[in-house]
């Protein structure tokens, strides 16, 4: 029987455990998205996420706060070990690269390799072998999405069958799963909106959590003070969907030479009380 009744004696008692948090608003055994344009980051702050998350400190400097340590699987779609070897080295300190915690962090290089989960609406065998990998996970990410399924993104039907297989690897390991993915052509400079990614809405519609990264753009660079040239090292991150946390203000980040995301405060160059672009700026 695939229809299951709420157990009304278990949901009415009094002393439920509290609802199970892996990162602000987002649920274990739950899905969230990423999403952003190539090239802002998402890549570089979604392995912060997991380094954090395996050895307990805060992410970007204080964006997310430290918790305790976990075991986390990244599926890279698109790197190689070398690559993930190397952006490794340029985000851990010498003290952190030494922790046993580390082992934790189960990173999966498919660059050129059949990556599929989702394959003609079905769930492939490499799904099998990540639920089994991803046993007592806190956190799955998975980067990007676009090279885990073959369907049509701009087909709901297609992209429903994607997320219900997401639902089905968070509910069978227990773990958060982050997908991330790619913004549509008219949000790459402003991606705060719940719709900015590419595709059906379906897939936004379906996860219960999405934050976004989007460049800074010329108008907030000219309040800020910024230079064109050093706004792109700027990134705004706003929480445009949380199901299970309230509203969040926007938060920015600011690109290191080795390209990690750290979190930042603006200050802006203009009379007191203006707000441009989403910016919440002090004074």
């Amino acid at each position: 029987m695939r229809l299951k009744t709420l157990d009304l004696c278990w949901a009415l008692q009094p002393n439920l455990p509290l609802l199970d948090f892996v990162l602000p608003g987002l649920l274990a055994g739950s899905v969230g998205l990423l999403v952003a344009s190539g090239g802002t980051g998402k890549s570089f702050l979604a392995l912060d996420i997991a380094i954090s998350q395996v050895i307990g400190r805060p992410v970007a400097d204080g964006l997310f706060p430290s918790t305790n340590q976990h075991k986390v699987v990244y599926l890279a779609g698109e790197e190689s070990d070398r690559l993930l070897a190397e952006r490794l080295r340029c985000m851990l300190t010498k003290r952190e690269r030494e922790l046993p915690t580390l082992q934790n962090l189960i990173l999966l290089a498919m660059s050129g390799n059949d990556c599929l989960l989702v394959s003609r609406g079905q769930p492939t065998s490499l799904l099998n072998e990540l639920e089994n990998v991803a046993q007592g996970a806190r956190l799955i990410i998975l980067d990007p999405i676009r090279r885990l399924h073959d369907g049509d993104e701009n087909d709901s039907a297609a992209m429903t069958q994607f997320v219900i297989a997401l639902e089905s690897l968070a509910k069978k390991t227990g773990a958060a799963v982050i997908g991330l993915h790619h913004t549509n052509r008219a949000s790459v400079e402003d991606a705060s909106s719940q719709h900015a990614s590419r595709g059906s809405s379906a897939l936004v519609d379906g996860a219960r959590w999405q934050i976004n990264l989007s460049t800074m753009n010329e108008k907030t660079a000219a309040v800020c003070g910024k230079s064109n040239e050093d706004r792109h090292n700027f990134v705004a991150l706003d929480f445009v969907k949380g199901n299970y946390f309230s509203p969040r203000p926007r938060s920015w980040l600011k690109r290191d030479p080795n390209g990690s995301l750290k979190l930042v405060t603006l200050n802006k160059s203009q009379p007191k009380g203006k707000t441009v672009g989403g910016a919440h700026l002090i004074f």
